[in-house]
């Protein structure tokens, strides 16, 4: 890395953050993603500022990168392996920034960019993905693949990423269960590291919206029974989390009940029912506790 402190890396990482959480219409008129580009630049500066990853971990074909690939997106790790010392470490921040480029060319309509940014995340964690330090931003890398691959209408590859970021959640819960690294902590002092009950919040609102996107591509695939079962399990945990829009919940609660009733399931759909008028009351009385954009948790 170029001699500039450490906290001044982390100061412009966390300045980019900022910029990228502006709102569009807070921006000129003319100018919609100024403040997107503004922090897409930035970004770039760190990822300068971090230099090469010691392996040559971009010169791996792209075939192994697919989801499809038997050591990655579909693989599941054999073991857990920490990112330990210099090259693992500057590995991780790497990733991170790829990540957050990924998401940023996005949200500027750059998909094949942020595709290739996502992707490039992904293999710089091939080897730590299981990790305490990795396994959250691995999983949300592969969600916003899946919601990339689902806006192109490529359900079958949308759907490849999303049961693979299930099955990493399940293996990391059951294998290692320790609430996980939240990416935004590569680079923090060590201060202001997150206490374990935020991370473990963090790590489940992850999940919770991969539950969100699978239950919507199984409707995509008119696995009906599947979607439902998914639906329900998201908008519990919405609940128990207190992460949910009061309007956003009682539609897809309503929703729901829809297919109980076309499965003459009526106390199911009465429950769903019940509880979509309970929480829309709600609207209006409480203020939003999810970010409307689910991509960037």
């Amino acid at each position: 890395m170029a001699n500039v402190p450490w906290a001044e890396v982390c100061e412009k990482f966390q300045a980019a953050l900022a910029l990228s959480r502006v709102e569009l219409h807070k921006n000129p008129e003319k100018e919609p993603y100024k403040s997107k580009y503004s922090a897409r630049a930035m970004l770039e500066e760190v990822k300068a500022l971090l230099g090469p990853t010691s392996e040559d971990e971009d010169e791996r074909p792209e075939a192994d990168d697919c989801p499809g690939a038997d050591d990655h997106a579909l693989g599941l790790p054999a073991e857990v392996v920490e990112p330990e010392g210099p090259v693992g470490q500057r590995a991780v921040r790497l990733a991170v920034i790829e990540f957050h480029l990924g998401v940023n060319h996005i949200d500027t309509e750059e998909l094949s960019a942020g595709e290739e940014h996502l992707v490039k995340c992904l293999r710089l964690l091939r080897r730590y993905r299981l990790s305490h330090d990795c396994i959250s931003l691995c999983i949300q890398a592969q969600n916003n693949l899946g919601i990339l691959w689902s806006e192109r209408e490529e359900i079958e590859t949308a759907q490849a990423y999303l049961e693979s970021s299930e099955a990493l959640y399940n293996q990391y819960m059951k294998e290692v269960g320790s609430p996980p690294l939240d990416p935004t902590e590569c680079f923090l002092p060590a201060e202001e590291k997150l206490t374990e009950q935020e991370r473990s919040k963090r790590f489940e609102k992850v999940y919770t919206h991969n539950l969100y996107y699978l239950a919507q591509v199984y409707q995509h695939l008119e696995m009906f029974e599947k979607a439902a079962h998914y639906c329900h399990s998201t908008l519990k945990r919405q609940l128990e989390h207190n992460a949910y829009h009061p309007i956003e919940w009682a539609i897809n609660a309503a929703t729901l009940s829809q297919f109980y009733i076309n499965k003459l399931c009526f106390m199911e759909a009465r429950h769903c029912l019940s509880a979509a008028n309970v929480i829309f009351g709600q609207t209006g009385k409480i203020s939003a506790t999810e970010d409307r954009q689910h991509r960037r948790a």
